[in-house]
């Protein structure tokens, strides 16, 4: 598709009239429910050349997960090098813009700073990725971090710590099961964008953004950490990979939606300087409503929470997740909640 343009009265007369659909990317780039026994041959060698994932009966695990089958898989730095860190994963290094989803086992009160996650945007030529882990002793923390640190304080160059009042419900109470998720963007060349979630919920300040970033794409992962003669004991179950792109657009005319799930037309469409976007949900769920350019980057999320059913709407003032107003042209909202997906296009006009 052309990048943005301004548009011609008569372009915007036919764009006002007519209906659109996004089709979002719904494939699945890697699973993984250990259920063969056995890890699947696309985890490689851990980042640093030693431990990878594998397969375990559930019954090792320190608690049985729900509906997690009959294996789970298990990383661990076994001889304690690398000071008891191990870093599993897989895909491709050119692989940007998706999300990594999983059941992780998460320790409470550990000593040794038990740090147990996920990990996007692993490049080992580069020696960098991003990790989401959780720090649930005397730090009470998930920490969203990348691997470079800063040579004088061994500190991450990139960090940020969500504490209990990010977290719905707060730090968890005791070891158990916990659905951990990030969505990864590139935004520019130097310049990436996290969404992180615990048990379905957004942690309160993302999206976070690496405005320095030395990798922009990436492998995705696995990754445990204890400073300890053997390392942690990190379970994970039921890991998909998806994709975050738009894949296409196209005139679906009149759009007659099932089940009272309805995205409405933005109004006023063309709009400057802003517009309203208004939504009916099905039942309650985490909601998103995000607006995307025409090669499917998120220009601004205008909602990720938790929402009851029934009628919303929400106002668009033109402006991108750094607070800049965005140029005249095509722009797509999508709506995202449960197992529904619909979008629209709409027109900025200056």
């Amino acid at each position: 598709m052309k990048s943005f343009f301004t548009i011609s009265k008569s372009l915007v007369i036919v764009l006002f009239f007519a209906a659109f659909q996004i089709v979002v990317a719904q494939t699945t780039v890697f699973s993984e429910t250990f259920e063969s026994g056995t890890a699947s041959a696309s985890w490689g060698s851990n980042y640093k050349g030693e431990e990878t994932v594998i397969a375990k009966p559930m019954a090792n695990a320190p608690k049985a997960l729900t509906g997690g089958g009959n294996f789970v898989g298990l990383l661990q730095d076994l001889d304690g090098s690398f000071t008891g860190s191990a870093v599993a994963t897989a895909g491709a290094l050119d692989l940007k813009d998706y999300s990594i989803e999983a059941d992780v086992y998460c320790y409470v009160g550990t000593s040794l700073s038990a740090y147990s996650g996920l990990v996007v945007y692993a490049d080992s030529a580069k020696k960098d990725f991003y990790k989401m882990r959780s720090d649930f002793d005397a730090s009470a923390r998930i920490n969203f971090s990348g691997l470079k640190s800063d040579p004088n304080t061994f500190l991450p160059l990139f960090s940020k710590d969500f504490k209990a009042a990010d977290i719905l419900g707060g730090i968890p109470a005791a070891d158990n099961w916990h659905k951990m998720k990030i969505e990864v963007r590139t935004i520019s060349a130097t310049k990436v964008g996290f969404w992180a979630y615990f048990d379905g919920q957004l942690l309160v300040g993302c999206p976070i953004y690496d405005t320095t970033a030395t990798v922009t794409a990436g492998k995705f992962g696995v990754y445990s950490f204890q400073q300890s003669a053997t390392g942690l004991a990190t379970y994970v179950d039921n890991i998909v990979v998806r994709p975050l792109t738009v894949l296409s657009v196209h005139d679906n005319g009149k759009t007659v939606t099932p089940n009272n799930f309805d995205l409405s037309q933005n109004y006023p469409n063309p709009f400057n300087p802003e517009t309203k976007i208004s939504y009916r949900l099905l039942e309650n769920g985490f909601t998103s409503l995000t607006i995307h350019d025409q090669l499917g980057r998120t220009i601004k999320t205008l909602v990720s929470q938790h929402q009851s059913a029934g009628s919303h709407a929400v106002v668009w003032n033109g402006k991108d997740e750094s607070g800049n107003a965005v140029s005249s042209g095509i722009y797509f909202y999508s709506l995202n909640s449960g197992k529904s997906v619909q979008s629209k296009k709409m027109v900025l006009l200056k």
